[in-house]
């Protein structure tokens, strides 16, 4: 078979379905293709558990649904905490800089040798002589 429309040709290999799942009716009906509908359609794990209840198969998909939601929200929790272990991790290194730059400023103020300003703070000579430069 050929769609001449749009050009592509068509096998039966392959199905394909148009669900309209706005039109599902709210009443249930006793049929396993509503009952998927209502699973797809479901916005809520109470309506998953509901449609559940009525065929083992669906009850499996909602399993196992549950069970990637799961590895899902872990993940996204796992990744949470790791960004904030960075974000703590990069606010701890910047307000030891910062510790460091005062400490130099200090020492600077007092004429101390900037060999030993740099052994103190572990600053570079460049930036103690960026600091010597910016208190004079």
């Amino acid at each position: 078979m050929y769609d001449h429309v749009n050009g592509v040709e068509l096998t039966d290999i392959v199905e394909v379905h148009t669900l309209e799942l706005s039109k599902v009716p709210a009443e249930p009906e006793d049929n396993r293709l509503y009952n998927w509908l209502r699973f797809i359609k479901a916005e809520e794990e109470i309506e998953l558990e509901t449609v559940a209840q009525r065929d083992p198969l669906i009850k499996k998909a909602v399993w196992r649904l549950m069970e990637l939601s799961d590895d899902e929200r872990a993940r996204m929790l796992l990744e949470k905490r790791e960004m904030e272990r960075m974000d703590n991790a990069v606010r701890e290194n910047w307000a030891s800089e910062q510790r460091a730059i005062e400490i130099a400023k200090k020492m600077l103020k007092r004429k101390r040798p900037i060999d030993e300003i740099i052994e103190d703070t572990g600053l570079t000579q460049n930036e103690v002589e960026n600091l010597k430069d910016s208190c004079n």
